[in-house]
């Protein structure tokens, strides 16, 4: 790298940077909603039906480009760079000092955007005590869940299944998954209807899966570990290997936690939103915050007219949902926002505020890293 290179690379940390479109394949189908959001003329669902934003992860689908999943963020005109390499050569400027010594250079979340045609795969994620022990890794795959779409498919209202059902037993499920039997695994979960605003976390261990017609937010931790317990989904035949993260039926097995179900299970994981800051020109809510987990957080940001950020010294994630706007800057050009952008604000940028446009308020979802949540003075909803 030149040294020319390196300054135009250092300046970017100064600024915030828009991403790059990042859609990734999945087995499943969807991406219609997504599509719809991002502003595409003829909006259709396929196997891309994830967008993954901020992301430092790629995905783990054999016969997949080796990169894909990997953030872009865009330069100018049509060059780009990887996030991951800015995150690598400025840790600091990128992810703020305290981050950088407590995780160093590794940014700690993933988000994504998740638009569901059909019903996904049952499943589970490892926890950190599993990942370190058996897959190498300081991350498991707790995650979170904010609803920011729904859609009726053939008849089917849009739902989730989260948690076991009161009464299943390890022996239970143990055994209607060898059997391979399908109707059965779905019975044994909470089915729960959902609707946009809903925010859900899933921790690493609850079995769980999204049903057809959900579009949403997925904060989590940023791995691509998952032990799926269908082997033949959407009419394709998987191996044991491929389902159970190559490490064999019963150690994959393992990874759900079979003490925690029912409906209490699914009270203790639905989060309410609360207002931690409003006036004339703003208002934002966490959706998940340091009470609800200490691997990331988010919150929802609706902006009136200009709103001073204030977030500084440490790094977020910015997806547009609702309106247009920009980040204002004196330093830079300003970044223009609208519906289905997606933006990444380094630890070191010197942005000031953020502007809607005056047709209509600007709605961020604003996901943070582990330590980053913003607090403020807590007060009820109006």
């Amino acid at each position: 790298m030149s040294i020319r290179e390196f300054e135009e690379l250092q300046r970017l940390t100064q600024q915030p940077l828009l991403l790059a479109p990042n859609r990734v394949f999945r087995s499943y189908t969807g991406g219609a909603l997504l599509a719809a959001l991002q502003g595409a003329a003829h909006p259709t669902d396929a196997h891309f039906p994830e967008e993954w934003v901020g992301s430092t992860t790629a995905t783990r689908l054999s016969g997949r480009p080796l990169d894909e999943g990997l953030s872009r963020v865009v330069v100018a005109g049509d060059r780009t760079v990887f996030l991951k390499t800015l995150i690598e050569t400025f840790p600091e400027a990128m992810l703020g000092e305290a981050h950088v010594a407590q995780y160093g250079k590794n940014l700690g979340v993933l988000c994504k955007l998740l638009d569901a045609a059909m019903r996904l795969s049952i499943q589970t994620h490892p926890n950190r005590a599993f990942a370190r022990q058996h897959l190498q890794s300081d991350f498991g795959k707790t995650e979170s869940w904010i609803i920011i779409g729904t859609r009726e498919i053939e008849g089917e209202l849009p739902y989730i299944l989260l948690g076991f059902r009161d009464g299943v037993t390890e022996a239970d499920f143990r055994r209607i998954t060898e059997l391979q039997d399908t109707q059965a695994q779905i019975r044994a979960l909470n089915r729960i209807a959902v609707h946009p605003g809903d925010v859900y976390l899933v921790p690493a261990g609850i079995p769980h899966a999204i049903g057809a017609g959900v579009f949403m937010i997925e904060v989590q931790e940023p791995t691509d570990f998952t032990v799926n317990i269908e082997l033949n989904y959407g009419g394709v035949q998987r191996t044991e290997q491929q389902c159970f993260l190559g490490l064999g039926f019963d150690l994959g097995m393992r990874c759900f936690d079979y003490g925690t179900g029912g409906m209490s299970c699914v009270q203790q994981n639905t989060l309410i939103p609360r207002t931690v800051r409003q006036d004339a020109q703003s208002r934002e809510e966490i959706l998940i915050g340091p009470e609800h987990t200490k691997y990331f957080g988010a919150s929802r940001l609706v902006i009136r007219r200009t709103a001073a950020d204030r977030v500084h010294g440490e790094c977020y994630i910015g997806i547009v949902i609702q309106g247009c706007g920009q980040i204002l800057s004196s330093t830079s050009e300003a970044l223009p926002l609208r519906p289905g952008s997606a933006f990444f604000v380094p630890a070191a940028s010197r942005h000031e505020a953020i502007q809607a446009d005056p047709s209509t308020p600007l709605t961020l979802i604003r996901c943070f890293p582990p330590g980053n949540l913003p607090e403020g003075p807590r007060h009820s909803t109006p």
